[in-house]
């Protein structure tokens, strides 16, 4: 029988206790879209604080003009930070926008940055129906203000609200021995269950790393199935970067076959991006050995 696991958010935090404890996870994406200039998030940067920035939203003003990523010196000093970005051009099509930003972001190097003047901005035109989706970490030697907008921060959009959710990070073992040669993990709660008043699993930014526990020299079949809408996965398995198509909902699909190390164990980082509907559910199969031929078999 098929055994399956259905973790509960609760889970995902007491798991991610640990080395990445202090990380912090800002979700920009209330209001979605983009009906007139404003700014649409606004959040303070404590120095030495390390910060994961995910936005995603879709322009339906009539109008083209400056969509703006800004991290500004609360003193006008001059400051520093490190920043790992992940930022896709403009399109119109959400899943492809927000693939495009998750990929290049799993697989960006951590650079330093210097803003001389005590601003740095992000800024790319963003035209009708194009979407703006984007992830960043960044960690500053000062404390700074992020706020992101369009045109100008003049004010804020009506029911701006920017999000802070501690720890976001899930790290979930993955046995593959002995009768447990297929296992699920599901990301996310559907839309109609999400309390958006609390922290949720599945936001999207969170990062989900699983450690796949099986025998050396098998191969373990990785697969993907939305369970809420349209949806895809992009993941780095032994530092290689993989992107999906785009799935229909309840569309089965194999994300990768991936042979497990001297180690045993496979290691996979994915995490939910823009675009796309949740909850997700992946599977991880324990694929049979072939027989080598005639005197293998008994």
């Amino acid at each position: 029988m098929r055994a399956r696991w259905w973790f509960s958010v609760l889970a995902c935090w007491l798991l991610s206790v640990g080395a990445h404890a202090q990380d912090k996870l800002i979700y920009c994406n209330e209001p979605e879209r983009i009906r007139d200039a404003g700014t649409y998030a606004d959040a303070r940067l404590l120095a030495g604080q390390s910060y994961t920035v995910f936005y995603h939203y879709r322009n339906t003003s009539n109008d083209t003009g400056d969509f703006v990523v800004q991290l500004k010196s609360l003193t006008d000093e001059s400051f520093n930070f490190s920043s790992k970005q992940g930022l896709a051009d403009p399109e119109s099509d959400p899943p492809s926008v927000g693939r495009q930003a998750m990929a290049r972001y799993l697989r960006a190097p951590e650079k330093p940055v210097s803003a001389a003047k005590g601003v740095a901005r992000f800024t790319y035109k963003l035209s009708h129906h194009q979407v703006a989706s984007g992830m960043m970490t960044i960690k500053a030697d000062k404390n700074i203000r992020l706020r992101i907008y369009y045109k100008h921060d003049k004010w804020d959009a009506p029911r701006m609200r920017t999000l802070v959710i501690d720890s976001p990070r899930c790290e979930i073992a993955v046995p593959l021995k002995g009768e447990l040669v297929r296992q699920s993990f599901r990301i996310g709660l559907p839309e109609r269950d999400t309390n958006r008043t609390r922290l949720r699993d599945g936001s999207y930014g969170m990062i989900y790393s699983f450690k796949i526990a099986a025998p050396e020299g098998r191969k373990v079949r990785i697969g993907f199935i939305p369970r809420g809408g349209k949806a895809g996965i992009v993941g780095m398995l032994g530092g290689d970067l993989i992107v999906s198509e785009i799935y229909e909902a309840y569309e089965r699909g194999t994300f990768c076959d991936a042979m497990v190390g001297p180690k045993g164990e496979i290691q996979l980082t994915t995490s939910p991006f823009g675009g796309v509907f949740y909850p997700v559910e992946l599977t991880f199969q324990l694929l049979p050995t072939v027989a080598a031929g005639p005197s293998a078999q008994r």
